[in-house]
């Protein structure tokens, strides 16, 4: 393969071209197609960060496709963990479901199965409108109920022994002689956190049902003594080991995981050499990659700082949150509301890169870019008008939207429309209009008067007030481009002896009432002369 630029590329270059495991000599098997895996556990609250697997799975996936490999993208749902508390909205009676696989607790909202279907149902609406991938979905508890990964289970008991010398490696306390990498749900509560395993004996488990504390809430046991047929699949692998045989089952070439999982003693090295000396499969080419931070903190339900996906989809389109998340992966993601201007500039300058408008000399940084931009469309790359975000929010909170393609239409922007530009210009103005009533920082934020605005005068020295006055007489003479203004701002600003920030702090503080906003002449075109006239005269 040549020489790859872009991460998903690398990473699939290095999946076609491995030749031997990890830990061990062997040589990686022909499996006909290389599976990509991504999951998700079903509890917590769906903000855009539990998306972010999934896109750049999804990334991985492409780039193979790519490459010419036969590729399939699969999702998992890791629904057999216990409810850990009860979540805000839940009746109080539910405290008595702590410790359960939330595939085994009724929907609180009866209409699906189970608390787990529910929540499964919930994260596809909204998965599906940022995948353009069909991934083939799977439940663990299902898969456990078919009895689909009985050679696995039999094969990590029978080498239990060669599962903890693996696991001693990377622990500090070592576990004991007869630990049991099977976790059976009581057979007379239910649960699945309380069970403690006692022995195990002729591939049988023997467990005894006590009280298991979480960090907040505590899961009561029923004090039942059982014995448990993992054949029969009631339970799960502990996780240090049924991560090693979800990848040998599914034959699972990559997989996404937080930088965390990157240290040498977390559960991907754990779970890679198990899938290899155990049961004999190459463990899959990593996707590590940085949590998105919100302002520099971490995304959290208790503080308040939570992006929903829904809330994404009113300013954004999924394109743009797959470009946020395909750039660098081991960068820190830190998303900020007031931010999202910045990164719709950043995708469009991709996107005028990718179709040519735009030249970058650097061969390797344009074709980075080119397939950034690509990977990270949900179809087939379009062009698009230009027209920048925060032109459109300016539009969005100054012009009448019967008004609005006039208005483009007098500043350029319509003047070579292709198919579909019409309705991407509206869509982004829908976007800007939400983004300004809702995040947009103060200087974003435009009401344009009839008259100067209070006190604005007070601030203005002479010279501004000259220059304020030569520039509206210069304005009323003839009517102007957008490149034209700005040579005017500057000829204005040297005549009065002021610089041009000057005489642009002053027109902000007439027309808007503060001294930073929109860029001036994008601003005076879309509005129209004549109401800026209006309020100029007014000082």
């Amino acid at each position: 393969m040549a020489e790859a630029l872009f991460w998903a590329d690398q990473l699939a270059k290095q999946i076609l071209e491995r030749k031997k495991f990890h830990y061990t000599s062997d040589k990686v098997p022909k499996t006909g197609k290389c599976v990509v895996k991504t999951s998700a556990s079903l509890s917590g609250v769906l903000h855009i960060g539990r998306l972010s697997d999934t896109v750049r799975g999804e990334s991985v996936y492409r780039a193979l496709k790519d490459a010419g490999a036969k590729s399939e993208l699969i999702w998992v749902a890791e629904n057999m963990d216990p409810l850990r508390k009860v979540p805000k909205g839940v009746p109080a009676a539910y405290k008595k479901y702590i410790g359960m696989p939330v595939t085994d607790i009724p929907d609180p909202h009866k209409c699906h199965k189970s608390y787990a279907e529910h929540h499964t149902a919930k994260y596809f609406e909204v998965l599906d409108e940022f995948v353009q991938t069909k991934m083939k979905k799977y439940s663990m508890r299902e898969e456990y109920r078919k009895g689909n990964f009985k050679p696995y289970i039999k094969r990590i008991i029978d080498q239990a022994e060669k599962v903890i010398e693996i696991q001693n490696k990377y622990r500090t306390n070592p576990l004991p002689r007869g630990w049991s990498p099977w976790q059976p749900i009581c057979q007379q509560c239910g649960k699945i956190i309380t069970t403690r395993v006692t022995k195990i004996e002729n591939g049988k488990v023997y467990y005894k049902c006590e009280d298991y504390h979480f960090a907040k809430e505590k899961a009561e046991g029923c004090g039942y003594e059982g014995v448990d047929d993992p054949m029969k699949g009631n339970g799960k692998l502990v996780w240090k080991s049924e991560w090693a045989a979800q990848w040998a089952h599914w034959k699972v070439c990559s997989e996404g995981a937080g930088k965390e999982y990157q240290v040498p003693m977390s559960a991907w090295w754990v779970n890679g050499e198990i899938v290899e000396r155990v049961l004999k499969f190459p463990m899959p080419v990593p996707i590590f990659y940085e949590h998105i931070m919100i302002d520099g903190d971490k995304m959290s339900a208790s503080k308040g700082n939570i992006v929903y996906p829904a809330q994404w989809l009113e300013v954004a389109s999924a394109d743009l949150l797959k470009f946020f998340y395909n750039k660098k992966l081991m960068k820190t993601r830190s998303f900020s509301w007031k931010d999202l201007h910045n990164l719709y500039d950043d995708y469009d300058r991709h996107c005028k890169v990718y179709f040519n408008e735009i030249k970058v000399e650097n061969p390797k940084e344009r074709e980075h870019m080119k397939r950034l931009y690509e990977i990270s469309q949900l179809g087939k790359p379009k062009r698009q008008p230009d027209m920048s975000f925060s032109f459109a929010v300016m539009l969005a909170q100054t012009v009448r939207k019967d008004k609005i393609m006039d208005i483009l239409k007098n500043t350029g922007h319509l003047d070579k429309l292709r198919q579909g530009d019409t309705e991407f210009i509206k869509q982004r103005l829908a976007y800007a209009g939400v983004w300004a009533e809702k995040y947009a920082p103060e200087e974003y934020k435009i009401e344009l008067r009839d008259k100067v605005y209070p006190d604005a005068r007070k601030k203005l020295t002479r010279q501004q007030i000259a220059a304020v006055k030569d520039f509206t007489q210069a304005l009323e003479k003839k009517d102007y481009m957008e490149g034209e203004l700005y040579d005017l701002f500057w000829d204005v600003a040297q005549r009065n002896g002021i610089k041009a920030p000057q005489l642009f702090q002053a027109l902000y503080l007439i027309l808007l009432g503060k001294e930073r906003g929109p860029k001036l002449a994008p601003f005076i075109l879309a509005v129209g002369k004549k109401k800026i006239i209006q309020v100029l005269k007014s000082v």
